[in-house]
């Protein structure tokens, strides 16, 4: 019986309908942490926590935080979000005790030119960057500061930074793209390298590669230790913008907002594995397994990651904005009217759903004028921003 079935099992979640297998090849799935967005350094919104029970789940504490929610870091015993600033350019940074919703130390400043910021959590360290591309490392237990640096070269930084192995990866843009790693202990710059305009495209990461992908799919892998390219897939045009990349069954699953068809890439040369329908301002696909959760107007799908068959949908209010994700099997979206649904991932039956309180924005991979949004979970919890407010459930 394989990781996935044996916690379901002991949370009381039937997953004895679910028919495939994770192949041995994938990376394994995240235990009981989101630590950037999309939950994890793959971007595949999957994660195993025996804490969340099978839904029905019940509110825990709500906040409002006066501006746009970003997307959550939930570790430690901790929720860590950005909001924009209700008085003025730039964002706050919030820490609330993961079982009460109470702050765990005082809000910081983050500053910036605009309302973007973006969080990462790795090493025992919180990761704060704003859109004037200064990223910061705290302590994560009481909010100190440990280093602060000012990314050279850029001027505009819409890429939420990814932790892995010790080294923080970002991008910015401005002149032309960067890619930056960055040394988790000491904000030492590490290596950059130059990309197509390097907007909006938080990195995926995995021991064997950094992987980014731009306007028109301009998407690289490079070497995560030297950042050495490893290769680079190019399209007939290039411009602004970008969309964060999914890492999931031996595919690089990347979309565009310029007309290109979304593409899986195969992860080992970059050459295209396939193409899906899905319009260009979809968000992020979710992956459990060979089993991928797509929302595209409106609508969830799943599809399996190598026929890109659909085998079920489900349409919900018609709104369905957020990026899925998926706990213990089961799949969670959120609408702009403010439902947040519970799916079984297997046959996409609702078992469960509620009001948030406020719309459940569709995040924003294009402009920055908030933080960019999205679900999270960990901790025994599943964590909603909605507009202003920030809502977690739990049994």
């Amino acid at each position: 019986m394989n990781l996935r079935r044996t916690i379901a099992a002991l949370i009381g979640a039937s997953l004895s309908a679910v028919a495939l297998v994770t192949p041995v090849s994938a990376q394994p799935t995240q235990t009981g942490v989101s630590t950037t967005y999309q939950i994890n350094a793959r971007h595949d919104g999957s994660l195993v926590d025996s804490g969340v029970g099978a839904p029905p789940l019940h509110q825990k504490w709500s906040r409002d935080l006066g501006g746009s929610v970003s997307y959550p870091i939930v570790a430690g015993g901790r929720v860590f979000v950005t909001a924009a600033s209700p008085d003025g350019y730039g964002t706050i940074l919030h820490a609330m005790d993961a079982t009460t919703g109470e702050n765990a130390w005082a809000p910081v400043d983050l500053g910036g030119t605009y309302w973007w910021s973006a969080l990462a959590y790795g090493g025992g360290r919180l990761y704060a960057q704003n859109d004037d591309g200064v990223l910061t490392a705290f302590d994560p237990a009481t909010g100190s500061e440990i280093w602060t640096v000012e990314l050279p070269g850029q001027y505009s930084f819409t890429s939420p930074p990814t932790f892995a192995g010790g080294v923080v990866y970002t991008g910015g843009a401005g002149s032309g793209g960067t890619l930056y790693a960055v040394d988790a202990a000491d904000g030492a710059v590490r290596w950059t390298q130059p990309v197509e305009n390097g907007d909006n495209s938080s990195p995926a990461v995995t021991a064997n590669g950094v992987y980014v992908s731009y306007a028109c799919e301009q998407t690289y892998a490079f070497d995560p230790t030297s950042g050495d390219p490893i290769w680079r897939h190019q399209t007939g045009c290039s411009g602004g913008g970008g969309r964060t990349p999914v890492l999931a069954d031996g595919g690089v699953w990347v979309r565009d907002d310029a007309g290109t068809v979304p593409s899986v890439l195969n992860v080992a040369d970059g050459k295209v594995r396939g193409t899906y329908e899905a319009t260009g301002w979809s968000p992020a696909p979710a992956f459990d397994g060979r089993q991928g959760y797509f929302v595209d107007d409106g609508v969830l799908q799943e599809r399996h990651s190598r026929t890109l068959a659909t085998r079920w949908q489900f349409e919900g209010d018609g709104q369905i904005s957020t990026a899925p994700i998926v706990v213990n099997g089961y799949v969670y979206v959120g609408s702009r009217t403010g439902r947040l649904w519970a799916l079984n991932g297997a046959t996409g039956e609702s078992v469960w759903s509620t009001d948030v309180g406020a719309p459940i924005n569709e995040p924003d991979e294009h402009n920055v004028s908030e933080p960019l949004t999205g679900l999270g979970a960990g901790g025994g919890l599943v964590v909603v921003p909605a507009t202003h407010l920030l809502v977690a459930y739990g049994k």
